[in-house]
């Protein structure tokens, strides 16, 4: 047994490594390694209740209750639990609450993902331009192009995290992010292309403290970084303005007609219907296996392209139509506790502004996308955040001891 334990400690942290640059890639082994985790986590709160210790208290209690809301709610209903995809996703936010447990043998959780993440970018940068020469119009590595957009956006600020003995080859720097660049705007995925920005302002403020790298300070190196930024703006400006020209098109068309049949259209009338509905259901909803047929009814003439979807686009209007505004309340709060337990947490400025960055994005982008309803963005989003936590406990134990 010991052994075993002590090859764990060096095997654990490279499989959360390849976790998460598996998941920047969308293959399934990602998925894998965090349930592995995620098992043993299981194993030890049950088996050795002590072990609750290494949880983030507050933010694991709001994560539980939110998702026991949801799974008591729709149990209640009486809905089918075959196909109900309320239960399926909250599982997964209940299961997260396991993933510090099953972290104990990895000694810097934080490193692990920073490290498989910068390996995932690298990966990308290679991986979806040929993708997208070999005849995707917009790229989504065989996925959805929404979710892979997502995934990628979260790995991209992952990859900003300090790791406490980096390697050589994977040194501690904010340029990881950039390296998302070309596979977001190849996604082709409006809401996503928010995160170039983020990271744009975020790296400008630091700067603008004096916190500039050593690259940086000289003449050269200024020079180089500003050949390189002109010569991918002018390209992303290509793509974006082409998104926005598409969207505007849609919309104008939707006027005249009255018919939804894009994408920005579409999400105008699911929001119009889905906000008629919220507002007789405001308390607990409609239940998730009832929501889009609720919004359909509402939308009239176009209700054939809402039910035609799963989700509507929007993730407080999901949260609130599946298991009421009880639910957006608690879905809330666990993102507050995230931020709360990252600003008291004795790690540098950079882990913190990482933070701010992951809830804004995620923010951003589930007010176009149901991020909340699919298991790649949820394994991803909560999978970070948990290990965030994770390694700030632990920091702060070292600290005080």
């Amino acid at each position: 047994m010991r052994r075993t334990l002590l090859a764990r400690r060096w095997i654990d942290p490279w499989v959360l490594a390849a976790s998460v640059t598996c998941l920047g890639l969308l293959l399934s082994f990602g998925k894998v390694g965090f349930l592995i985790f995620v098992a043993c986590g299981i194993y030890l709160g049950l088996g050795r209740p002590r072990s609750w210790r290494a949880a983030p208290p507050v933010f694991t209690g709001f994560l539980v209750a939110w998702a026991v809301w949801q799974i008591g709610l729709s149990l209640l209903r009486g809905e089918p639990i075959s196909g109900n995809r309320t239960l399926s996703y909250a599982g997964i936010e209940l299961a997260v609450a396991f993933l510090p447990l099953g972290l104990a043998l990895v000694r810097d959780p934080i490193g692990a993902v920073a490290n498989g993440a910068r390996i995932g970018l690298v990966l990308l940068a290679v991986i979806a331009p040929l993708a997208y020469l070999g005849g995707e119009e917009r790229v989504g590595l065989g996925g959805n192009e929404a979710i892979f957009a997502f995934v990628i956006g979260v790995v991209a600020l992952a990859a900003r995290l300090e790791v406490r003995h980096p390697l050589r080859w994977l040194p501690n720097a904010r340029w990881w992010s950039y390296l998302v660049v070309v596979p977001v705007l190849l996604s082709g995925t409006r809401a996503a292309f928010g995160i170039v920005l983020l990271v744009l302002v975020a790296d400008a403020a630091s700067l603008a403290r004096g916190r500039r790298p050593a690259w940086l300070r000289t003449g050269g190196g200024m020079a180089g970084a500003l050949i390189v930024a002109l010569g991918v703006g002018i390209g992303a400006a290509y793509v974006v303005q082409n998104r926005i020209d598409a969207g505007i098109a849609e919309y104008q068309t939707f006027e005249r007609t009255g018919i939804a049949a894009g994408s920005v259209d579409t999400r105008v009338v699911m929001w119009s219907a889905g906000w008629q509905v919220l507002r007789e259901h405001p308390l607990l909803g409609v239940g998730g296996t009832h929501r889009m047929e609720a919004a359909g009814e509402k939308a009239g003439r176009n209700g054939f392209m809402v039910t035609y979807y799963q989700h509507l686009h929007n993730m407080l209007l999901d949260e609130a139509l599946s298991s009421g505004l009880v639910s957006v309340a608690l879905m809330m709060a666990t993102f507050a506790s995230f931020l709360a337990a990252v600003s008291s947490a004795p790690r540098s400025q950079r882990f913190r502004s990482t933070a701010v960055l992951l809830v804004i994005f995620f923010a951003i982008f589930g007010s176009f996308h149901g991020v909340l309803l699919n298991e790649w963005t949820l394994i991803s989003l909560f999978g970070v955040m948990s290990c965030m936590l994770t390694g700030a406990r632990r920091t702060a134990a070292r600290t005080r001891a």
